[in-house]
């Protein structure tokens, strides 16, 4: 990332060790936190992560561990232990959207962030922290696992999320296998820099449902992103019951389906087919309030997410009106 980026200051012996890193997040990573993106392991205009997926962008050379929304709080950590080389604070934290807010993170995309210079020439760095949590100063030496700050969006982000970029010798290194910068493309031997425990919790995962549930009506992604809406049990005084499922990492021919069912044959369905990979999508079904008001019973909603005859993804949820 751009604007934070300082050289390795330490020596390399020839023979250095792989660093055995930690996660950059204090989460549950499936549950409250995921990884939205991988590096980038295709030198060609083109982009591919270390499974050869499209769980990338062109030119991305670090991890993004992404929370739910603009309101959820989760402390960025040490992935090893070092010493502070640089950090940067003040940065206001403010989705970028537009071409005019990539225009005013210029030279500060990484927002507010953190360098850690550790042990045999690596290096590691957590941009987009949110604005005056930066707990650490130049020169201070932490523990793996130690509070540097917390998750935010400053910078260049287009969601919250931690971005980690692990540099060996100055040089860009996926902590899940391979090189970023075309030394070596995906699908080669995989020599991941994470330390065991780390590994266990981060199986490669093609999409994930992060959030699903019910709402009083038509809702927007932007909503959800922004934190507006809160998962609520359905009311007898709804004026319409949607049922939503959010998701990211979706692919080029997913075929999803959201449907709604409650008592006195109740039904909605909505359906969609996507034409391209998609970062994160919402979809929802719904009805408006019958004339008597919604009867009492259990509501069920649930979300399926095929390519082809594969099931990718699935999820049901229920509430009752009582």
């Amino acid at each position: 990332m751009a604007g934070l980026i300082v050289a390795s200051l330490l020596a390399s012996p020839a023979n250095a060790q792989d660093i055995a890193l930690g996660l950059p997040i204090a989460c549950k990573v499936g549950v409250d936190c995921w990884v939205q993106q991988y590096a980038d392991h295709d030198p060609s205009a083109n982009a591919r992560d270390y499974r050869c997926g499209q769980e990338t962008y062109n030119g991305h050379d670090g991890t993004d561990f992404r929370v739910l929304n603009t309101r959820s709080k989760a402390d960025v950590v040490a992935s090893a232990a070092g010493a502070i080389k640089a950090l940067r604070d003040g940065v206001d934290d403010r989705l970028v959207e537009t071409d005019a807010d990539r225009v005013r993170v210029k030279d500060r995309e990484c927002g507010n962030g953190v360098v850690i210079a550790h042990a045999d020439g690596w290096q590691t760095q957590y941009c987009h922290m949110r604005k005056g949590s930066v707990v650490v100063k130049v020169g201070d030496k932490v523990a793996p696992g130690a509070k540097l700050g917390e998750v935010g969006y400053s910078g260049m982000a287009a969601f919250p999320h931690v971005h980690l970029t692990v540099r060996h010798n100055g040089k860009a290194r996926d902590p899940f296998g391979g090189k970023p910068d075309g030394d070596e493309t995906c699908g080669g031997e995989a020599r991941p820099l994470w330390s065991k425990a780390a590994k266990e919790i981060l199986p490669y995962r093609k999409g994930d449902i992060i959030a699903a549930g019910f709402y009083a009506g038509p809702l927007e992604l932007s909503d959800l992103e922004a934190g507006k809406l809160e998962r609520a049990n359905p009311s007898a005084l709804w004026p319409a019951m949607v049922a939503y499922a959010w998701m990211i990492n979706l692919s080029d021919g997913d075929a999803i389906t959201v449907t709604l069912e409650g008592p006195n044959g109740i039904a909605a369905t909505n359906t969609a087919t996507l034409d391209r990979n998609k970062a994160q999508y919402m979809l929802f079904a719904g009805k408006k309030k019958p004339a008597n008001g919604w009867p009492i019973g259990t509501y069920r909603g649930s979300v399926t997410i095929y390519n082809g005859d594969d099931l990718r993804l699935k999820q049901e949820w229920q509430a009752a009106i009582e």
